[in-house]
């Protein structure tokens, strides 16, 4: 019978009649007081219930003095490759993104004009060698005047620089890799005229990079060379560089009111590269301070606050009104308080005023306290 009246079914009145008569039966078991109801259900257990707030206290942690610019690496020895007579390239033993050393051969231009032009210029200063000894012992011997050795001497020494010219430009026949580094963007392909003075590609050494800062002018006093320098990479928080401040320019930005900076750093594994855009920090001194969590700090009419963990009589005297009636002396409530914070640097924020080592801070759920309110039982 009982099991019959544990079934669940909808409140007719015969149902109601059947659950009034299941109390009864409950009732003279003594069970009643002990059990509620859902129909004649046993019921469940309620899960233990977490605290609703942790109570923590300031840590000692170390900060950094920095300020933060977004830059541009550039590559110390980038060298672009230009050819230094006109020709047809007719050999390019080098291809894009190949990592080469000095005096490795790139490409090779065809010299016949220019071969023919030093032939002609040779012939040329031998012949005026010739006039110029010829008068000059016509001289010697009275038959010509002073004047016109000298006019055939000066012919045959500006033919003679004409001549070692022409042919020094034989020399630019091969042009060979001038440092370590690797093989830009080819800008011509096998077969290809160029002019004199047009770029064929560039080689790139990104074994040492550096990068240009501009600090505002009111931080120039604090510049020094050597200082340190880190780099980071967008999405690519494992990435982390040192380096440190080269140079200084002399004189700030007529216009900008900034003074320029440069950064070096070594780069031997090649994880930076020419022209990567990235977010440098200059460190400009460290400290030890208190400091506090990200997730103990709100905002409030602009300003920051945190909530301490304090006596129910400390609260009272301190908010000057009565608290939460459930604040059971040896319990903790929530007290509002101003701080003044640092930079946030990982997570925390050194405290620069309002907190002492010894103060409990709330974490949890900040907007459901208010001062008052009891965040520990006792």
């Amino acid at each position: 019978m009982i099991t019959k009246l544990l079934t669940t079914k909808p409140l007719t009145r015969k149902t109601l009649a059947n659950k009034l008569s299941c109390n009864k039966v409950l009732a003279f078991l003594g069970l009643i007081p002990l059990l509620v109801f859902t129909g004649c259900g046993m019921p469940k257990p309620l899960p233990p219930q977490k605290p609703k707030f942790n109570l923590i206290y300031p840590s000692s942690k170390r900060f950094d003095d920095q300020a933060t610019y977004q830059s541009t690496l550039e590559s110390i020895n980038n060298v672009p490759l230009a050819a230094e007579i006109d020709g047809r390239i007719i050999a390019m033993p080098m291809y894009e993104g190949q990592k080469v050393k000095k005096g490795a051969p790139l490409f090779t231009l065809d010299q016949i004009q220019q071969k023919a032009t030093a032939d002609s210029s040779a012939a040329e200063a031998r012949k005026d060698l010739v006039n110029a000894e010829r008068y000059i012992f016509l001289n010697n011997q009275g038959a010509v005047s002073t004047k016109d050795r000298d006019y055939y001497v000066t012919a045959a020494i500006q033919s003679a620089d004409q001549a070692r010219s022409d042919k020094a430009t034989l020399g630019y026949k091969n042009v060979v890799a001038p440092i370590n580094g690797t093989v830009g963007n080819i800008n011509h392909k096998l077969g290809s005229v160029v002019r004199s003075g047009e770029s064929i590609v560039n080689i790139v050494d990104n074994s040492r990079l550096w990068l240009r800062l501009d600090v505002p002018g009111e931080l120039s006093y604090r510049l020094k060379l050597g200082m340190p320098v880190q780099l980071d990479v967008s999405n690519k928080p494992e990435i982390r560089v040192n380096g440190n401040v080269s140079f200084i320019a002399p004189a700030l930005d007529k216009q900008t009111q900034t003074l320029l900076i440069k950064a070096t750093f070594d780069n031997p594994s090649g994880v930076l590269r020419n022209n990567q855009r990235v977010s440098a920090r200059l460190l400009f001194a460290a400290s030890t301070s208190l400091a506090i969590p990200e997730a103990a700090v709100f905002l409030q009419a602009g300003k920051t606050f945190v909530f301490t963990a304090v006596s129910p009589a400390e609260a009272r005297r301190m908010l000057g009104r009565p608290i939460d009636k459930q604040a059971l002396p040896g319990s903790l409530v929530a007290l509002q308080v101003p701080v003044e914070l640092g930079t946030l640097e990982n997570g925390f924020y050194p405290v620069r005023n309002g907190l002492g080592a010894s103060d409990r801070l709330v974490l949890g759920n900040l907007a459901q306290i208010t001062s008052g309110a009891v965040v520990a039982s006792k």
